[in-house]
């Protein structure tokens, strides 16, 4: 059972639904657009304006996925309005790449815990 607790409800899937395998294409493709702008700006490297995206494009393509695959038991706004922004961009991109490889046995509570790794300061 997986679940996600937005304000002072829980949601829960038993299982991920082959909908949410099915809808996951744009989910992916816009994952991929983000990485690609990130190394860019890593590497100095100038962002092409096809490649570039706006600010509240990124997550709607992403959090439209996150309902589907609670299999839309809640909304994009309440996802926004209830979900910690620190974790949104983090957790999401962990459920698509646990659907796409299969392993979606590690899924188990949204949002996720920080890993010690990202609670270390320095």
């Amino acid at each position: 059972m997986i679940t996600c607790t937005l304000g002072e409800k829980k949601y829960t899937v038993d299982f991920i639904s082959g909908r949410a395998l099915r809808e996951i294409k744009p989910a992916t493709q816009m994952y991929a657009r983000i990485q690609r702008m990130a190394k860019q700006a890593v590497d100095g490297e100038e962002i092409s304006e096809e490649e570039k995206i706006s600010v509240p494009d990124a997550p709607d393509v992403l959090v439209k996925w996150f309902c589907v695959l609670f299999g839309n038991q809640f909304s994009p706004d309440d996802v926004y309005d209830h979900y910690p922004a620190d974790r949104l961009m983090v957790d999401i991109p962990i459920a698509l790449m646990a659907v796409q490889t299969a392993t979606t046995e590690a899924l188990s509570e949204f949002p996720m815990k920080p890993t010690a790794q990202e609670t270390k300061s320095d």
